[in-house]
């Protein structure tokens, strides 16, 4: 009984340890921001589907895939430019980012990561009527 009761407490105690440290990088460890992108073929305002995201929506949040049902582009630029759909996130350092998304039939869609919103580090074009995914792990802070 008795090293079964140790055995439980040993357990117990490596699972604090180890919460306690991806807490703690959550808090303290290098984070991006990361901004997602879906642009879809068309300059008028469109709704993308099943829209999912990782990240965390503000530092020392859990990172977690965030699923929104239907999201609305802006529209393109007035020389026929594409209908965008954008959101930042955080993103810890060397941690995986990703977006997918499906645009309206018979328009395809693409994908964008950037980090501190200016460096593209995934890209990614779809098929028309097809989703759309990019995914990648972020760089290391240097």
């Amino acid at each position: 009984m008795h090293k079964t009761l140790a055995a439980v407490a040993a357990l117990a105690a490596v699972t604090l340890t180890l919460t306690g440290c991806s807490q703690l990088r959550q808090q303290t460890g290098d984070a991006w921001a990361v901004t997602y992108e879906v642009s879809v073929d068309a300059p008028d305002a469109g709704t993308l589907h099943d829209v999912r995201y990782l990240g965390a929506e503000q530092r020392g949040d859990a990172a977690t895939t965030h699923t929104i049902p239907t999201a609305s582009t802006r529209p393109g630029a007035a020389d026929g430019g594409a209908a965008t759909w954008t959101h930042e996130s955080i993103v810890l350092a060397k941690d995986p980012a990703s977006v997918r998304a499906t645009p309206p039939a018979g328009q395809s869609a693409s994908c964008r990561i950037l980090l501190d919103g200016t460096k593209v580090i995934a890209e990614e074009h779809g098929a028309a009527g097809k989703t759309v995914r990019c995914r990648v792990e972020t760089p290391a802070f240097k």
